[in-house]
């Protein structure tokens, strides 16, 4: 096999859906080894470019190749070498965990001996073989992911596609999920995966910010956080329109999500006692924290993680304080 640099390469990656442009023109890298995460609201064009690399779906223009192949002339190349857990279930619902694995070593050209060999050591190493005779509707739902993962694990692939693999499942199962892909990104191998979890792309290596689109930015975890500068200052008013207004009017520039007013600073600490004494409106709460993925996404974007937009209109990356 000729040894290749990257794992994903896209150049100009268009998707239309008739008057919908959903990918517009991306350039992508993913190293071989590489844990990678796309990380967008719902309607970013996170499944549609998943479902690109994936062979699911055909490119409106440019072009994407995984592990060398190119995902339309070469589908069934890239589909022999890839293994895919899909948000939904597709599990054999009736059959035990260790048919559902068997019946994929079939389907996949395993003879039945080299099939059961293969679910064996699959089990053993997921932590399945205890329940192997458990039928899929009798899982919980971590049970389930965990066997959805073995599952793309029988054709022994390069690379593993995740579209949003642990949906609904609670922070223990999802920690759990993690730490077993992992440990396929440790033997050499490459993983892609989309998400909307903030601290579930802090496992990844580098992480694609995508909205309406666009890959907006790429880095690693630590690095995209370091870009908007120190950290974050978090405020609760006794009235946040009259709160947003008075600072956007001196020289500030706020955010507003869930969580409260954000005002992304180099030093907040440094700024807070001034702008408790200087506010019009009465401060509930002041809290200052690291900055996360979301403050990343809200900065460039303008608005949250879950779509909701921002109140206030500011430059990408600008520091919060006032002179």
């Amino acid at each position: 096999m000729n040894q290749i640099q990257y794992a994903i390469e896209t150049h100009g990656l268009v998707k239309n859906y008739a008057k919908v442009e959903a990918l517009r023109g991306i350039d992508l890298n993913v190293r071989c080894g590489e844990m990678f995460a796309l990380l967008g609201p719902n309607g970013a064009g996170k499944t549609t470019l998943f479902s690109i690399l994936a062979t699911l779906r055909k490119p409106s223009a440019g072009s994407a190749q995984v592990l060398g192949h190119d995902v339309v002339r070469e589908r069934a190349l890239v589909r022999r070498r890839m293994g895919i857990v899909f948000q939904e279930p597709a599990l054999e619902q009736k059959l035990s965990v260790r048919d559902n694995l068997l019946l994929m070593g079939l389907f996949y050209g395993l003879k039945l001996k080299a099939a059961r060999e293969r679910t064996a050591a699959i089990m053993e190493n997921l932590g399945l073989t205890e329940i192997a005779r458990r039928p899929a509707n009798k899982l919980s739902g971590g049970q389930k992911r965990r066997l959805e993962l073995a599952r793309s694990m029988v054709p022994n692939p390069d690379i593993l596609f995740l579209d949003e693999a642990t949906l609904g499942l609670d922070v223990d199962a999802r920690r759990s999920f993690w730490a077993q892909v992992r440990q396929f990104v440790r033997s050499g191998r490459s993983v892609f995966f989309t998400t909307h979890y903030m601290e579930e792309a802090d496992v990844a290596d580098r992480i694609a910010l995508i909205d309406k689109g666009r890959i907006i930015a790429l880095d690693t975890p630590r690095e995209l956080k370091q870009r908007i500068g120190g950290g974050v200052i978090v405020l609760a008013t006794e009235n946040d329109a009259q709160a947003l207004a008075w600072l956007a009017d001196n020289g500030y520039q706020p955010e507003k999500s869930e969580r409260g007013i954000l005002l992304v600073s180099k030093e907040p600490a440094s700024i807070i006692p001034a702008l408790l004494t200087a506010m019009p409106v009465k401060v509930l709460r002041a809290e200052v924290h690291e900055p996360s993925l979301e403050d990343v996404f809200l900065t460039l974007t303008g608005k949250t993680l879950d779509g909701g937009e921002n109140l206030v209109a500011k430059p990408a990356f600008a520091i919060g304080a006032a002179p």
